[in-house]
């Protein structure tokens, strides 16, 4: 055998092997890869404008719930397709199998889980009423039950459990409910309402944002929890999920994605 024979078998040798190598690492790296059938595109259904976990700048996809996607697919090997609809209309989307996954800082509820499969919670955040701070009626006040009269206009997001709180913690106050979020944050700017009620982490970035102009104060409703959702029947995917964000807390990828947006 001569010289150039003997190479071309090393070589092919050598690519054989870093091929095998690489199944296998790559399959090592999926938790439920004996029973997941893995999406060669992973369809994900989100509500835009919801900052800072998804939104849209300049015609491209940003956010949290957006890089924390990123990532997953990333561990699926697969391509990523995100899909924007209406948050009251999301999870009839991800029945109808128009995607894989809900992510879109969906808070975990008894009611939702009828419909849809959570994974862990991947974060925390707190029910808040937001105002400006010229308004001076507001600001005297420290409880949000004083809200609770047909004194008040109250604006909420529709669909989100700051709507479902409203309607059954505000239900005296004047409701007045809102597609998008840059429309419901107007009407309190313009003074169409006197308070709305959001998460307490879109509330931060908007009293940050806007230091001179809003205010907020928490509600007795403390806790909430987000989890990404999938289908009742998708059990696989959302255990390879929960693992996926599992170790990407612990390799520290959660934490800079977290320091980028909060």
């Amino acid at each position: 055998m001569n010289t150039t024979n003997i190479l071309f078998n090393l070589v092919k040798l050598i690519f054989a092997t870093f091929i095998v190598y690489s199944s296998q690492s790559y399959s090592n790296s999926i938790q439920s890869k004996n029973d997941l059938k893995i999406p060669e595109t992973l369809k994900v259904c989100t509500a835009g404008g919801f900052i800072p976990f998804t939104y849209i700048s300049n015609g491209n996809w940003f956010g949290f719930d957006i890089h924390m996607m990123k990532a997953f697919s990333k561990h699926l090997n697969s391509e990523l397709e995100i899909l924007n609809y209406s948050i009251d209309g999301i999870i009839p989307a991800l029945n109808a199998k128009k995607c894989d996954l809900i992510s879109t800082g969906m808070v975990i509820t008894e009611e939702r889980k009828k419909s849809v499969l959570f994974s862990n919670s991947y974060f925390k955040s707190k029910i808040i009423y937001l105002f400006k701070k010229t308004n001076l009626n507001l600001d005297k006040i420290n409880n949000v039950n004083d809200l609770n009269n047909s004194n008040y206009k109250i604006g909420v997001k529709i669909g989100t459990t700051n709507d479902f709180y409203a309607a059954k913690n505000l239900n005296k106050a004047n409701i007045f409910k809102y597609n998008e979020y840059g429309d419901l944050v107007n009407s309190v700017r313009i003074g169409k309402v006197d308070a709305i009620i959001i998460d307490s982490t879109y509330g931060l970035y908007l009293e940050k944002k806007f230091p001179n102009i809003f205010k907020f104060k928490e509600t007795e409703k403390n806790e909430q929890y987000f989890g990404v959702a999938t289908r009742l029947s998708e059990k696989e995917l959302i255990k390879e999920f929960n693992y996926f964000l599992s170790k990407w807390k612990s390799d520290g990828e959660y934490e800079k994605v977290y320091k980028k947006f909060f």
